[in-house]
């Protein structure tokens, strides 16, 4: 599976609530983004992000923001309420 795709099934399993593999795909992804924006003591978060897991659900949205835009990935969004003034938009699916 490629960048792209690999990036799409992630952030549509994280929007499902589809459990994603900590140890094997959301921490190396975390660290990954961590390293190419040159985050200060990259290392040093992981670690911290290893031994305090929730502390990952801090970095989602700026990775998933991250890598929608390094890999032009789109999404699909919905407004949940139409008759309301509120413009909050819900993302139901992220796609080539």
């Amino acid at each position: 599976m490629d960048g792209k795709n690999k990036y799409i099934e992630l952030f549509n399993n994280i929007i499902r609530g589809t459990p994603v593999s900590f140890n094997e795909v959301l921490l190396p992804t975390i660290s990954e983004y961590l390293t190419e924006i040159n985050y200060e003591n990259s290392n040093k978060t992981i670690n911290l992000i290893r031994q305090n897991p929730q502390l990952a659900q801090q970095f989602i949205s700026d990775l998933i923001e991250y890598y929608c835009r390094k890999h032009t990935i789109l999404r699909l969004q919905q407004r949940p309420n139409l008759n309301s003034i509120n413009v909050n938009f819900k993302t139901i699916l992220y796609y080539e």
